[in-house]
């Protein structure tokens, strides 16, 4: 095992030295129409699918060609089919660095978990597409080997479960889906819990709000993480533990924010219950100290509990 894992780190380096994203190239990302559109045209789906950009930059960039079907500029008024797909070029992209200190810490037959750095995006999602994480690794075992099974924000830390096919792509999906994956996090914090241990029960609405974010809503999805203080440090800061009994976007971020003890780095969820438009670190910010230690799952092929980590971070321990 150590052979292989010494040999895929060494590919790693050997993919994000330099970065794949850091020189021009057409970025291609796809556009999929969803049934509701179905007989809808394109300009007005686009324009209902992404509120957050303005419908003069969509003209604009059907007037430049930019979004085509079968590599042929198409129009807005063009009368759309649900199920469709189109593509959308951002040409000479660049994309911004991201940090590229991936480690490859376990592979067998059916599971791969990788150690993810931050800031880095887990998938292509708005400025990233090849400085991500499922683009780097899959130039390590081909396009497409590797399928991603769950998500940590990009400027989240930790273990990352990988799947080898799609058996196992379907198992873990369903574990995590169902809440079958035991997650332990790390977490420093701003202020002193009063107790040692503490569970925060508060539903976390559906919408997006700042940064793609969420707020705590009383007609929210359950959500419920438990706590526990590992240290209090001298600086008015603490490491806890936190065990998400739900899968919620930014439920542990969320929790600890609505209980008064932001998370020390967190871009969006600052102190004194402000929030900010801020989503993704760059590389020269403090790190967002939040860290998935820990993952115990049922392995797909041989069906028995399994379990895989990572150490902790610096700022766990200062």
């Amino acid at each position: 095992m150590q052979d292989l894992l010494e040999k895929r780190n060494s590919q790693l380096s050997s993919v994000t030295m330099p970065l794949p994203g850091a020189s021009h190239f057409d970025n291609e990302r796809p556009l999929n129409i969803p049934g509701r559109y179905d007989g809808v045209n394109l300009f007005e789906v686009v324009v209902s699918l992404f509120p957050h950009i303005q419908p003069n930059q969509w003209q604009t960039w059907f007037d430049a060609g930019h979004i085509r079907k079968n590599g042929v500029p198409v129009q807005g008024n063009r009368t759309v089919r649900g199920g469709e797909s189109f593509i959308h070029v951002f040409p000479k992209t660049v994309e911004p660095d991201v940090n590229v200190n991936v480690r490859w810490i376990w592979e067998d037959d059916s599971v791969v978990g990788v150690f993810q750095p931050a800031p880095l995006p887990v998938h292509p999602c708005g400025r990233f597409n090849r400085n991500t994480l499922i683009y780097l690794v899959n130039q390590v075992l081909g396009e497409g080997a590797l399928k991603l099974v769950h998500r940590l924000d990009a400027n989240t830390s930790g273990l990352m479960l990988l799947a080898k096919s799609a058996e196992a792509s379907d198992s873990l999906r369903h574990q995590f889906e169902l809440g079958g994956v035991e997650k332990r996090y790390i977490a420093r914090v701003i202020g002193h819990p009063l107790q040692d241990r503490f569970v925060c029960d508060a539903p976390i609405g559906r919408s997006r709000v700042l940064a793609g974010g969420r707020e705590i809503e009383e007609s929210g999805l359950p959500a419920i993480t438990e706590f526990q203080v590992m240290t209090r440090m001298s600086d008015g800061t603490s490491v806890v533990e936190a065990v998400p009994k739900t899968g919620r976007t930014n439920q542990i971020r969320i929790h600890l924010w609505e209980m008064g003890y932001p998370i020390v780095g967190d871009p969006a969820y600052l102190p004194g219950k402000r929030r900010v438009n801020r989503q993704t670190l760059d590389l020269s910010d403090g790190p967002m100290c939040l860290h998935a230690e820990s993952l115990r799952f049922i392995h797909p092929r041989h069906k028995e509990p399994s379990q895989l980590e990572v150490g902790l971070p610096g700022w766990a321990s200062l």
